[in-house]
C-alpha cells in the first residue's frame, strides 16, 4: 500500500496539510504516516552565557531554575505535539483516511525526514512553519533544507485550500520536470477527470522540446492543454497563467541548482513557492 509522510506541526497550514493529503490518500489509496517532530533543547538556548558575571551562589541557583523551566517547556512541548498529532488524525478521519500512524519524535526535522523517506512515496509540508513570520518575504526555515535533502515527490500547501480540479505543468525540459511526467502517467493521482495543463516558457522559441512529454501524457489519456511563452523570467509567467486559469495545483521540477547560485540569482522554485497561492508537487 502507498504511504504518504505528513509532516504537522501547530501552524496554520496543519489542517490544509491534512485535507490535502486526505485527497491523495483517498485517490491513491494510502495509508498516512502522520509526522510531528519537536524541536531539540539546543533549539530554546539563548545564544549567549552570562552566568560567568555572576557569582557562584546566584549562578548555581539559576542554574537551577533553568532547568526546572526547560523541563517544563519539554512537558509542554510533549502534551502540545500530542494535542496536534490527534487533531490532525480527526481531520484525516473525517476525510476518510483509512489507515493513521502517530510519529512523536524530536530532533532536526530534516534528519528525521530522511529517516523515513524511504518508506514514503511522498512527502508533505506546509509553506511556512509554526515559528515562521506569515509577514515574511522568506519562507520556512526547514522548507528548502528538506527539498534538497529528499528525493521523493513533495507537497507543499498553501493557506488556501480548495478542490482540486486543474493542474499545470511548468515545463522546462529538465530532468526533474520529465520525472514528474513520468509519475503523472504511472500513478493514479491526477487521472478520472482532473483537467490537465502543460506551460512551456523559453528564453528563445525553440528552446524547449516538447513533444516526447506531450507522447506520454497523450498515451496516458491526459487531453493536454498546451502553452509555449517567451521569456527571460519564467516565474512570473507561470504564476500569471496560474492565476488566470484557475489552476489548483502546480507542479514542477524543484531547485535544479545549488544554493550558492539560488543565493546569488534567485531560485524559480522558491519564487513560485511565495507568488502560487495553490498547493505545489516538487520533484527533484
Amino acid at each position: 500500500m502507498p504511504k504518504l509522510l505528513v509532516c504537522i506541526d501547530g501552524s496554520i497550514y496543519a489542517d490544509n496539510l491534512c485535507t490535502n493529503a486526505a485527497w491523495v490518500a483517498n485517490r491513491i489509496n494510502a495509508e498516512i504516516d502522520l509526522l510531528h517532530v519537536l524541536r531539540r533543547p539546543s533549539d530554546y538556548e539563548a545564544p549567549t552565557d552570562h552566568t560567568g558575571l555572576m557569582g557562584l551562589e546566584a549562578r548555581s541557583h539559576l542554574l537551577d531554575e533553568l532547568t526546572r523551566v526547560d523541563e517544563e517547556r519539554g512537558r509542554l512541548d510533549q502534551k502540545k505535539g500530542k494535542f496536534i498529532l490527534e487533531h490532525g488524525a480527526k481531520v484525516l478521519k473525517k476525510a476518510g483516511v483509512q489507515t493513521i500512524n502517530l510519529i512523536h519524535r524530536r530532533g532536526s526535522l530534516v534528519e528525521t525526514i530522511q529517516e523515513f523517506e524511504d518508506s514514503a512515496d511522498m512527502i508533505f509540508m506546509g509553506k511556512r512553519g509554526e515559528h515562521a513570520d506569515k509577514n515574511s518575504i522568506f519562507l520556512g526555515s526547514n522548507l528548502e533544507k528538506v527539498a534538497r535533502a529528499i528525493h521523493k515527490p513533495m507537497f507543499i500547501t498553501s493557506s488556501v485550500i480548495r478542490p482540486i480540479k486543474r493542474f499545470l505543468i511548468a515545463y522546462d525540459g529538465k530532468n526533474s520536470v520529465n520525472k514528474a511526467i513520468d509519475y503523472i502517467c504511472d500513478q493514479p493521482l491526477l487521472k478520472n477527470g482532473l483537467e490537465c495543463h502543460l506551460l512551456v516558457v523559453e528564453r528563445n522559441k525553440g528552446d524547449i522540446e516538447t513533444s516526447e512529454a506531450e507522447q506520454k501524457l497523450s498515451k496516458a489519456g491526459f487531453q493536454t492543454t498546451i502553452k509555449t511563452e517567451q521569456s527571460p523570467s519564467p516565474d512570473p509567467v507561470i504564476s500569471t497563467y496560474v492565476e488566470k486559469n484557475e489552476i489548483d495545483l502546480l507542479i514542477t521540477g524543484a531547485y535544479s541548482h545549488s544554493r550558492i547560485h539560488s543565493l546569488l540569482l534567485g531560485s524559480t522554485t522558491a519564487s513560485l513557492i511565495k507568488s502560487c497561492k495553490i498547493p505545489l508537487l516538487l520533484f527533484r
